[in-house]
């Protein structure tokens, strides 16, 4: 295939040394071979930057560069200013893509003429060793959203998948992210930012096949801890996706459901944490109370409660 444009493959690392060699090698062999591939190593003190230094000493593609620890967001940022690709793709360390990955992005990308280009993907438990599938190739198909549709999607699609929540597994044009940038100090960071990227998109194009292999279940992360901060930021994110998307004029009612979904996990982890008496515990069961008072209610054509 014609393959001009640069593609910027950002991954940001940190203490990923058990997976790290397995996620670089399904980079490098990309089918699409016009890549700039960025690893930013956000202080990692594991032997992840001696495996950077491997990859980078024998692929001219790869650019390399570590910076003190700032988490997930500044690395991806810092991958962001360095990224000179026609379109940008973010892929996690621990995580591993299929050969066609950039590949599929790219042809349906140019294909519809889109701005964004998602894909979906399939779960590899470490806990079990066990593959967890959840798109086969019998569930093909690429739809194109284009204008208020794509927010109308993005809510509906979180109710089966996070495979547009979350910032991997996509084609984004480069130029989506002038302004824009993933939130410093945040838990659950995607949501602070993909829906202003939907946003800006005129265009976005889902296919629905896998290529992207995402890793759950790992002993040694801290991404499945639910603390306070983490609830109070998912909150803060949803509440300000909600406030926009209002006065935007946009329907609520499916984005009203997945803030409804969200508050009632957040209850339940903070109940497993032996979080009850906390501020936070409160403001979430209040919050509940409020969306549950709506729901009994009429519901107009914006979804939003009538008196």
């Amino acid at each position: 295939m014609e393959a001009n444009e640069v593609v910027s493959i950002i991954i940001p690392i940190y203490n990923v040394e058990a997976y790290l060699r397995q996620c670089l090698e399904t980079v490098i062999h990309q089918t699409y071979p016009n890549l700039e591939i960025i690893l930013v190593n956000d202080g990692s003190p594991d032997q992840s930057e001696e495996i950077c230094k491997e990859f980078f000493r024998k692929d001219a593609r790869i650019r390399y560069v570590r910076q003190e620890n700032g988490g997930l967001s500044a690395a991806r940022n810092t991958g962001i200013e360095l990224a000179t690709g026609d379109y940008i793709t973010f892929i996690d360390p621990d995580d591993w893509v299929t050969e066609d990955y950039v590949e599929v992005l790219y042809r349906h990308l140019k294909k519809y003429d889109a701005d964004v280009s998602v894909a979906n993907y399939n779960l590899y438990d470490d806990s079990s060793s066990k593959y967890l599938i959840k798109v086969t190739d019998d569930d093909y198909s690429e739809t194109l959203y284009e204008g208020r549709a794509i927010m109308d999607h993005d809510a509906i699609q979180e109710t089966r998948d996070m495979a547009w929540a979350c910032a991997m597994m996509k084609l984004y044009k480069r130029s989506l992210f002038e302004g824009l940038r993933f939130p410093v100090g945040k838990n659950v960071e995607d949501n602070f930012l993909m829906y202003k990227l939907f946003l800006k998109a005129h265009r976005v194009v889902h296919t629905e096949k896998c290529i992207y292999w995402y890793r759950v279940g790992r002993a040694d992360t801290l991404s499945q801890v639910w603390t306070e901060k983490r609830v109070v930021d998912e909150m803060e994110a949803k509440h300000e996706k909600l406030a926009l998307l209002g006065m935007l004029g946009y329907d609520l009612t499916w984005h009203r459901y997945i803030y409804k979904t969200r508050l009632k996990r957040a209850l339940e982890k903070l109940e497993e944490a032996g979080l009850q008496g906390t501020e936070t515990y409160e403001r979430v069961v209040m919050n509940l109370s409020f969306i549950e008072k709506i729901d009994q209610s009429p519901i107009d054509e914006k979804g939003l409660a009538c008196s």
